[in-house]
């Protein structure tokens, strides 16, 4: 009596979780080897990435933003299909290539920046993890002081910028 054959063991697909929006702040501090930890929370809403790329911000501000791959990717998706020869966009993401780092997570949610990245956001111990949607940007606490709500200036700036922008 022949067996009938097994059939072939079928390979778990895991979707990948959707990217959520971070918002808020997190006041944090570089340990000794210079690492920070990436908020459990915000952790969990890039998705749990292995890697995270790390770039200096291109508002022209002293500070670095923090992108999951997928996020980063949607980002970089209109420069696949650009054509060899269009310069604009060559140098553009020669530049960027240079500057941006892929960085593991550990197993704590650590990152380890390189050292040029520090220096140019000028954090040298204390920090301050921005949420901006999509991303988080790292500022060194010097560069970026505490906003409590109560300055009237900067909430009535805020309000007729969301209007402006339909917020």
């Amino acid at each position: 009596m022949s067996k009938s054959p097994q059939p072939e063991p079928v390979a778990e697909v895991r979707e990948k979780p959707e990217i959520q929006p971070i918002l808020g702040r997190a006041d944090h501090r570089l340990d000794p080897k210079r690492r920070f930890t990436i908020p459990t929370d915000w952790y969990e809403r890039m998705g749990r990435p292995p890697q995270v790329y790390v770039m200096p911000s291109l508002s022209r501000a002293r500070c670095l933003d923090v992108f999951c791959p997928a996020e980063f990717d949607k980002r970089m998706e209109g420069f696949r299909n650009a054509a060899l020869s269009d310069s604009v966009k060559a140098r553009f993401t020669s530049r960027i290539g240079e500057l941006v780092s892929c960085l593991s997570v550990d197993t704590q949610n650590r990152i380890r920046p390189k050292d040029s990245l520090l220096a140019y956001a000028g954090i040298d111990s204390d920090l301050v993890l921005i949420g901006t949607g999509y991303h988080f940007e790292v500022w060194s606490l010097a560069n970026r002081p505490k906003v409590d709500g109560s300055e009237a200036d900067l909430l009535e700036q805020l309000a007729a910028e969301a209007q402006s922008m339909g917020f």
